[in-house]
C-alpha cells in the first residue's frame, strides 16, 4: 500500500479550514398562528476524496472535490393533528466520472456537473395519537436502522451503503411511494416504535422477447419495522448519534416483501420470483457520567431473490462505533470512529464487498457544523485501493 502523498494532504488541510465557525441560527421558523408554523433549513456536505492508484493510468493518488449533498429541507405544522415535510437534494455534484475510449479503457476523468435537484422526501402525517399516526407520500422505507437514519446526523462520513440491496427499480434513494402507519407505544419499561407500510415497490414490466413478467398483478410492497427502546425513543428519522442529548439502547427488526418482484434482470427478465428481506439490529448511544458518549451499532440483513440468481441475493453485516470525548479541543470535540460493512452474495454473478473504515469526527457545533475524516482500506469489491475522505458539514 502506498503512503498518502503530500499532494493529497495539502488540499485536505485546506478543505478542513473552510469550516471553522458555527451557523448563527439552526432553523428558520415562522409562526402562522397558535397552531401553525413552517420552517426551512439547508444541509450542505462538501467532500474531498483521495483514491489510491486512481489516476487514469492506474497509478498515483487521484483527488476529487465535490458536493456530496446539497439539500433544502422544508416542513411545518398545520395544526396539532397534521404536519408535513419536503426535502430536495442534488447529490455528488462535481464528482469525477471516467472518460473512456471506444474499447472501454479509462483515458481520463471529468467533473460531473450535469446532476439535478429533485424532491427526495415529501409526506403528510396525520397524528391521531402518539401511539397511532398515518403517513402518506414519498417515504424513507421503514426497514433497518441504517437505511432509516437521516443524512444530517450520521456517525461516520456516510451510510453503510454496501449493505443496502433493495431491488433497483423498487425505490428512489431508499424512498418509496405509499402509506405507512407508525406510532410509539409506552411500555412498563421503555417503549415500542412500530412502522408498517404499503408501497408501490417494483412496478409491472413485461419482456417482449420471452413473455416473462415482473409483478404482472401489480402486487403491493409490504415493509415494516419494530424497535424496542429501553430508555429514550428516537424520532421520525433516526440518528447515528445524539451526542449525549439522549440515552439510547434499542433492538430492532424489519421486513421487506413483494410478490413477483425479484428478477434476474430488471430490464429484460428471464426469471422472476418473490422478493423477501429481513433484518435485525442493535443501537446504543449512551452518555457516560463524565459527559463522554459511547456509540455502537450493529446489524444483519438477509436478502432473498428466490431462484432468479440476482447478484443482490445474500447476507450483509454492518457495524460502527465511536467514543466522543466531552472535553473541547480547540473549537470542537473529538470522536474517534470505526466502521465495518460487508455483503456476501449467494449468486454466482454477485460480488462480495467488504469495507473497513477508521476515522474521526470533529464536532464544532454538533450536527450543525462538523468535520469528519475516514480512511477506507482496500476500497471494497476486491480492489487493492485505499480511499481517504474528508467532509465538512453545515446544517443551517
Amino acid at each position: 500500500m502506498k503512503k498518502l502523498s503530500l499532494k493529497a494532504l495539502v488540499p485536505a488541510v485546506l478543505l478542513a479550514s473552510t469550516l471553522t465557525t458555527s451557523p448563527a441560527n439552526a432553523i428558520a421558523k415562522f409562526k402562522i398562528n397558535e397552531e401553525s408554523n413552517v420552517w426551512i433549513s439547508l444541509l450542505l456536505q462538501l467532500r474531498g476524496e483521495w483514491i489510491e492508484n486512481g489516476q487514469a493510468d492506474g497509478s498515483g493518488w487521484r483527488s476529487d472535490f465535490y458536493i456530496r449533498r446539497a439539500r433544502i429541507l422544508f416542513g411545518g405544522t398545520i395544526n396539532r393533528y397534521v404536519d408535513f415535510f419536503v426535502e430536495t437534494d442534488n447529490p455528488n455534484m462535481g464528482k469525477d466520472v471516467p472518460i473512456k475510449d471506444n474499447d472501454g479503457n479509462i483515458i481520463g476523468y471529468k467533473s460531473n456537473n450535469d446532476t439535478k435537484t429533485f424532491i427526495q422526501d415529501a409526506w403528510i402525517r396525520l397524528k391521531f395519537a402518539k401511539e397511532f399516526n398515518i403517513v402518506m407520500g414519498q417515504i424513507l422505507l421503514p426497514f433497518s436502522h441504517n437505511n432509516a437514519t437521516g443524512a444530517i446526523a450520521l456517525l461516520g462520513v456516510d451510510y453503510n451503503l454496501t449493505v443496502v440491496k433493495f431491488p433497483p427499480t423498487s425505490n428512489f434513494v431508499w424512498r418509496d411511494y405509499g402509506v405507512e402507519i407508525m406510532g410509539l407505544i409506552p411500555l412498563p419499561k421503555g417503549s415500542l416504535d412500530y412502522r408498517m407500510g404499503v408501497f408501490d415497490g417494483v412496478e409491472t414490466l413485461k419482456n417482449p422477447d420471452n413473455g416473462v413478467w415482473i409483478n404482472k398483478d401489480d402486487n403491493y410492497r409490504f415493509t415494516g419495522r419494530v424497535q424496542y427502546n429501553l430508555f429514550d425513543a428516537e424520532g421520525f428519522y433516526y440518528k447515528g448519534t445524539y451526542l449525549g442529548k439522549k440515552k439510547i439502547v434499542s433492538f430492532g427488526a424489519g421486513f421487506d416483501y413483494q410478490k413477483d418482484a425479484a428478477a434476474d434482470d430488471y430490464e429484460a427478465p428471464t426469471k422472476v420470483d418473490d422478493y423477501k428481506a429481513w433484518t435485525v439490529d442493535m443501537f446504543i448511544d449512551y452518555p457516560l457520567s463524565q459527559g463522554d458518549v459511547a456509540t455502537f451499532q450493529i446489524g444483519y440483513i438477509n436478502y432473498d431473490y428466490g431462484n432468479t440468481g440476482n447478484p443482490n441475493d445474500g447476507d450483509a453485516i454492518y457495524m460502527e462505533t465511536g467514543y466522543l470525548f466531552n472535553k473541547k479541543v480547540g473549537i470542537g470535540k473529538i470522536e474517534p470512529l470505526l466502521r465495518y460493512q460487508s455483503f456476501n452474495s449467494s449468486s454466482s454473478t454477485g460480488i462480495d464487498d467488504t469495507g473497513l473504515y477508521v476515522g474521526v469526527a470533529y464536532w464544532i457545533d454538533g450536527i450543525r457544523a462538523n468535520i469528519k475524516a475516514e480512511y477506507e482500506f482496500d476500497g471494497g469489491d476486491g480492489k487493492d485501493q485505499d480511499v481517504f475522505t474528508l467532509q465538512a458539514q453545515i446544517l443551517f
